[in-house]
């Protein structure tokens, strides 16, 4: 059963039809609208819209739906679109809550989303799961809910407070808000044929829903193959625009992404760009996005705008953030597209080229207008145990981050580290001498402690230019092997790993400015996430 909608379509199909013919006056009919029809790639002058029961009944001259109860909305030659959809997203990246996050979304045009809480699961597990659907489900936001598939991530490898099993995923699927499997990070276990994982995969398919994927490794022959043939339907983790589109080609939907801190889209979308192919399965998506960024840039709106600047066709670009995402997950015939029957959910804006949203209106109700929320929304309520996750299991000090150097060292460290590439998910090995040094009261070095179940960085203080001159003389001194072409670097973070333990050390150097300072900061001071990380420094 649909439960998007705030009607079913079975409960109201008579009503619409009454509407379209004039036999009953719609609810509220949209007038003077020029329509961007994704379903045939084109813009359509002077259209209204008559909408009942939240949903569709006609799109064309509605002007005999019009009765005296019938609320008009004069769109004044404005553009209107389908809703926006995000095909995958982790609300917890947003270090807000859902509702917070619906507030935040949906004056930017988004309606729905497609989420995945595996942080939260790798803390509370399902309880932690359905907590977040039962909050999301108090805003308009349509929160259409991957369950986790990959809880922990690695097995036998991280101290993760759950464990999702097959039996559990079989669980999870019959709840209305489930509609698909979280992102099936252990590809290895698909590939390599492992009963677990693949019984994971299969109670999905036996509920009939959706498999989303993860396949990050720059491989496009029998192990792409091998994944897709499991019923992986679609893969946000491209990094190529080969991979796109040989992902395309082999009939998996490529989900682009741009977020705060991955912006792979502007290399992938090359795929389309420099291709005669069809694209209908290319979708626009955000994974991960900060709060600054919601603040400054926008959410889909602004990953739209992006697109069109790399050269995409803007109709393009809106065709991928809803019916293809619609598609993908098999509800176009309810969502995605301003068609008679779909939900009424819709967004308006004045330019197609740099599309700003100056109204949201979701299942018929305008809910935000020029930036801001029309409706309100009650405040988060979680049970109290949710806010003692933190389980370290010894004090946290200085002491904690100092690193001993090995016996018998000299006045250096040869060592193995992980040099970051901002905004993309690759790295570098790099092999580093480090000075050995014992460290004064004068000296402190901005310390990032890894959560390495949490996945999120925390800062600890400032570096010192003492600090900054150490480091400086260990970067001209280090030995490098790199992976990929070396780009212009603003931070580097190097880490140093002993069995399930990670200390970082990050430079922070002299250029960085003191936004991006603040920036930080504040995503660790209002950071919202469960945490449980026993036993590690």
């Amino acid at each position: 059963m649909f439960k998007f909608c705030k009607t079913q379509l079975w409960e109201c199909s008579r009503t619409l039809s009454d509407v379209a013919m004039g036999r009953k006056p719609a609810e509220t009919v949209i007038r003077n609208a020029r329509l961007v029809n994704v379903c045939t790639h084109e813009i359509l002058d002077n259209i209204d819209v008559a909408i009942s029961c939240g949903r569709i009944a006609l799109v064309g001259d509605a002007a005999h739906c019009i009765g005296e109860s019938t609320k008009v909305i004069d769109a004044e030659g404005q553009l209107i679109a389908p809703g926006f959809l995000d095909g995958h997203i982790h609300i917890e990246s947003s270090m807000m809550t859902p509702i917070e996050y619906a507030k935040a979304v949906i004056p930017h045009g988004t309606v729905g989303i497609y989420y995945d809480p595996h942080e939260v699961c790798n803390v509370l597990g399902l309880k932690g799961v359905d907590l977040m659907a039962e909050e999301a489900e108090k805003t308009p936001l349509k929160a259409m809910l991957t369950t986790p598939s990959c809880v922990p991530a690695v097995p036998g490898f991280e101290d993760s407070g759950a464990e999702i099993t097959a039996a559990d995923i079989a669980s999870e699927m019959k709840h209305d808000y489930t509609v698909g499997l979280g992102e099936m990070m252990n590809f290895p276990g698909i590939t390599a044929s492992a009963e677990p994982t693949h019984n994971i995969t299969g109670e999905t398919l036996k509920a009939g829903k959706i498999i989303t994927g993860h396949y990050s490794i720059p491989e496009t022959g029998r192990g792409l193959n091998a994944y897709i043939a499991s019923g992986v339907r679609c893969c946000h983790e491209s990094t190529r625009a080969e991979d796109v589109l040989e992902k395309m080609r082999h009939g998996m939907y490529a989900l682009m992404r741009y977020g705060s801190a991955w912006h792979d889209m502007p290399v992938i979308i090359k795929a389309v760009l420099d291709n005669k192919i069809d694209d209908r399965f290319a979708c626009l998506i955000s994974d991960d996005t900060h709060p600054d960024t919601l603040i400054n840039e926008g959410h889909l709106d602004h990953i739209v705008r992006c697109a069109v600047k790399e050269g995409l066709d803007p109709i393009k670009a809106i065709q991928y953030v809803t019916i293809n995402v619609a598609t993908c997950f098999r509800m176009d015939h309810e969502m995605g597209s301003i068609t008679p029957g779909k939900c009424a959910d819709i967004v308006f804006f004045d330019d197609l080229q740099d599309i700003r949203i100056t109204r949201t209106m979701i299942d018929g109700d305008v809910v935000a207008e020029n930036g801001q929320m029309c409706v309100e929304i009650g405040p988060a309520n979680f049970p109290e145990h949710v806010f003692h996750t933190m389980h370290v299991g010894h004090p946290i000090t200085e002491e904690s981050f100092r690193i001993a150097a090995p016996a018998g060292a000299g006045k250096t460290v040869r060592t193995r580290v992980i040099e970051i590439i901002p905004n993309r998910v690759g790295n570098y090995e790099r092999l580093l001498d480090l000075p050995v040094k014992e460290l004064g009261d004068d000296d402190v070095l901005i310390k990032v402690a890894y959560c390495g179940i949490c996945g999120r960085w925390s800062s600890s203080s400032a570096t010192t230019r003492r600090a900054r001159r150490a480091s400086a003389s260990s970067r001209a001194s280090a030995s490098r092997r790199a992976r990929w072409r070396r780009p212009s670097l603003t931070t580097r973070t190097i880490c140093w790993s002993r069995a399930r333990t990670t200390r970082i050390w990050r430079w922070r150097p002299t250029r960085w400015s003191n936004a991006a300072a603040a920036c930080a900061r504040s995503r660790t001071a209002r950071c919202w996430r469960w945490c449980r990380c026993p036993s590690r420094a």
